[in-house]
């Protein structure tokens, strides 16, 4: 397994931890405490289970109306669905007030990530607190990842995008389990000390446990028996796995997670990064440009207006 040299520059942190004196466990060590959370994590719901069954085929494929009741059976799941999506990042300015009105405005596609979302929350309590950021600027950053690629990329490629906007929402939860790990430990401080001067996340990651998050975000997927495609992007966002990947759909994930980060959403610098990308990819700036500081402006809106 070969480590991409790939990553972005981190530039604040919400925490300053606490020092203490403790051994980390060796990476390998780590690594297997970290595969062993993954495989005693309960199976998911039975309406979870029915509605990414439904995507075993082609989602073009997907009976709106069975969809839109199966969602509908589970009142949270609605209620979580339909609050993500009247989210003011996500760009639409009437309300969205049915399940069959989301799925009609977004597919199929980018509604199931919205149910991969709810999911994951509902089965990983989170605490951020060794990347230092709060649980609910975690969750910000999860939205305007999604929000960022459905914004830009639905201009670019349409059918690209909607594959990918549910892979954005939940690309970084693999950090919710090495979050619990490090949690645990008497060397949290060690691994958030380390992060918060890094440059490159994921080499502090895999300093303390052989792999990064996104892989492990990769085992967690497969561990629920998600798509092929999603388990070996993520897989293969740091790894050279020799896994069967569309380079193209990993530099736009690559692109997402250097705009947005936990050390930084849409700032000068994370998208100064983004663009470097951009460039080498011969894709349009300015239009990248547009949709993130559209996105920037909605989410600051969105804090001054809960101030």
């Amino acid at each position: 397994m070969s480590f991409r040299d790939e990553g972005s520059d981190w530039l604040d942190t919400d925490n300053n931890p606490k020092k203490k004196s403790s051994v980390p466990k060796t990476p390998a060590e780590s690594f297997k405490a970290l595969i062993s959370r993954i495989d005693t994590l309960p199976p998911l719901s039975n309406v979870a289970q029915k509605i990414l069954a439904m995507y075993a085929g082609e989602d073009d494929d997907i009976d709106v109306r069975k969809l839109a009741r199966l969602i509908e059976s589970d009142t949270v799941l609605t209620a979580n669905i339909l609050g993500m999506i009247n989210d003011p990042k996500m760009g639409f300015t009437n309300k969205i007030t049915s399940v069959s009105q989301a799925i009609t405005l977004f597919g199929t596609k980018i509604v199931k990530g919205f149910v991969l979302s709810f999911v994951m929350k509902e089965h990983l309590k989170p605490n951020m607190a060794p990347y230092g950021v709060s649980n609910e600027k975690f969750n910000d950053m999860c939205h305007l990842q999604a929000a960022l690629l459905f914004q830009w990329y639905m201009k670019v490629d349409m059918k690209k995008a909607q594959i990918l906007v549910p892979l954005a929402l939940i690309m970084e939860t693999g950090k919710v389990i090495f979050a619990q790990e490090m949690n645990e430990s008497d060397y949290a401080h060690l691994f958030t000390e380390e992060l918060y001067f890094a440059k490159n996340m994921q080499e502090v990651e895999k300093k303390y446990s052989d792999t990064s998050s996104y892989f492990l975000g990769g085992l967690l997927f497969e561990h629920w028996n998600f798509s092929f495609r999603y388990i070996n992007l993520m897989k293969s966002l740091d790894f050279d796995e020799g896994l069967e990947v569309e380079q193209k759909e990993l530099d736009i994930l690559n692109i997402i997670r250097l705009a947005v980060n936990v050390k930084g959403f849409l700032t000068k610098e994370t998208l100064k990064n983004a663009c470097e990308l951009l460039r080498t990819l011969e894709l349009d700036e300015a239009d990248f440009m547009r949709s993130a500081l559209r996105i920037k402006n909605a989410y600051e809106d969105g804090k001054r207006a809960k101030a």
